[in-house]
């Protein structure tokens, strides 16, 4: 079998596990919005099956990893007659006729997407965090069939990254176990379906013109761009923190239960990638606090909507860096002295609140990593308050989560020493792009121009 056939057979299985999720959240969503969402949560479900393996020390070999693969797509699909109807529902929706002046935009993107699953299939996986960490481990793994193998033999004194989050070790096991010698072409999936979700989501509140140029705007930002190709965890982190968040905002607008818990999932899954996105995740407390105290719905409610949002992640941290390493690696990792022991000393967190603007952000390297993406997004932030000298409460959302990951990472380098500048914080602020992106498809301006363009086209 082909290597695209394998490809197209895999997001087949992602999008069945995936539709099932969202059947049983009761998600709903234009088909642009639901298909990549599906495939993405099938892609989460697929790095979590070795890593339960693991867990019931079941040895992985490709015959037990693929059955639990299936075991999960029948589980999460056991509402069967209303997912038939569901995906009735969802097949008598696809409409895929773009205007012509959308076909610009899609075939660059395409484009460029192209480019960068070819660079992930074709070239071996060369970032040093996941060489000495999540790749060999796998690579291991499929030689002894467990997590738990050779790699723990040798002295670990100059890494950490064997210690971290077993999400992408689990998805080079299953893509090499496919056929991938390299394995990594499970992120052109991750970025090829959240690219879509970003478009059809922008299209929802500005004109087409106005997405697919942000959407392009947002792909040439240099560094992230790189890291489509180049496996790491913090592109995939990016995408389910942006997912939690939009998912929470959707819990705002129709207050049903389901998508809050949904959103919380998703953060889980964003915990699951990396440990520390829990602190994130906690200072999105304070923004579902004023929800409801601004909704007059109490205070109680408030601690229990934060319950449903933060829990998943608590729990999704305690089973995977609290229970694993403790519990099941071979050797010890004390995770206490990663955490600063001066927290009364504030000059390391003024110090890096000022290091990552100065160096990050706002210099010539920033423009080197980030291009001129955050420079676009003041400005159009800053022509919002002058001309309309108010923020509506969407464009406020957005805002408050971009802030969260502003403040948020000066805050993980305080508390967090290891968390360095030029690596772990560099590559953490990917989380800020989709989130400005989405605040721009809500900037008033742009919204106000999309409508008088919508109002020229129907004359």
């Amino acid at each position: 079998m082909s290597g695209i056939m394998i490809i197209v057979l895999l997001t087949i299985i992602q999008f069945i596990a995936g539709f099932g999720i969202l059947n049983l959240f009761k998600i709903d969503g234009k088909p642009g919005l639901f298909i990549p969402l599906a495939i993405l949560l099938g892609v989460a479900v697929f790095s979590v099956m070795p890593f339960v393996l693991q867990l019931a020390y079941i040895p992985l070999t490709s015959t037990n990893v693929f059955i639990s693969i299936i075991i999960a797509c029948v589980l999460l699909n056991i509402k069967f007659k209303s997912g038939i109807a569901r995906l009735n529902e969802l097949k008598s929706n696809i409409r895929f006729k773009p205007k012509l002046y959308e076909l610009p935009f899609v075939i660059m993107i395409a484009f460029i997407i192209f480019v960068s699953a070819w660079r992930c299939f074709y070239f071996p996986p060369t970032p040093r965090d996941l060489t000495s960490g999540a790749e060999v481990i796998a690579e291991y793994a499929i030689r002894e069939k467990t997590m738990i193998n050779s790699v723990f033999s040798v002295n670990l004194e100059t890494t950490n990254n064997v210690f971290k989050p077993p999400f992408i070790t689990c998805l080079q096991i299953i893509y090499k176990y496919a056929g991938f010698e390299f394995g990594q072409v499970w992120l052109s999936t991750i970025v090829a379906c959240f690219i879509i979700f970003l478009y059809q989501a922008l299209t929802l509140t500005v004109h087409r013109i106005f997405a697919g140029l942000l959407v392009l705007f947002f792909m040439a930002i240099p560094e992230m761009f790189a890291y489509t190709f180049m496996v790491l965890f913090d592109y995939s982190n990016a995408v389910f923190f942006c997912l939690a968040i939009w998912y929470l905002y959707r819990f705002y607008e129709n207050q049903q239960r389901s998508y809050l818990a949904f959103a919380g999932l998703l953060m889980a899954i964003a915990t699951y990638i990396r440990s520390e996105t829990l602190i994130l995740a906690c200072l999105m407390i304070p923004a579902i606090l004023w929800h409801h105290w601004k909704n007059k719905t109490g205070i109680v409610k408030g601690l229990v909507s934060s319950a449903f949002f933060v829990a998943p992640s608590v729990l999704a941290y305690i089973i995977s860096i609290t229970i694993f390493i403790n519990r099941y690696l071979p050797v010890q990792y004390n995770i206490g002295q990663l955490v600063n022991n001066n927290l009364f000393d504030l000059s390391p967190l003024f110090n890096r609140f000022s290091e990552i603007n100065s160096q990050l952000i706002f210099s010539d390297m920033g423009v080197g990593y980030y291009g001129y993406f955050i420079y676009f997004f003041i400005l159009l932030l800053a022509l919002e308050l002058v001309v309309k000298r108010k923020l509506t409460p969407a464009t406020r959302n957005w805002l408050y989560a971009v802030l969260v990951i502003y403040l948020g990472f000066p805050l993980l380098g305080y508390l967090l020493p290891l968390l360095d500048l030029n690596n772990s914080t560099k590559r953490g602020l990917f989380k800020l792009f989709p989130l400005m992106l989405l605040y721009m498809a809500n900037n008033s301006l742009l919204v106000s121009w999309s409508q008088k363009i919508l109002k020229w086209e129907t004359k």
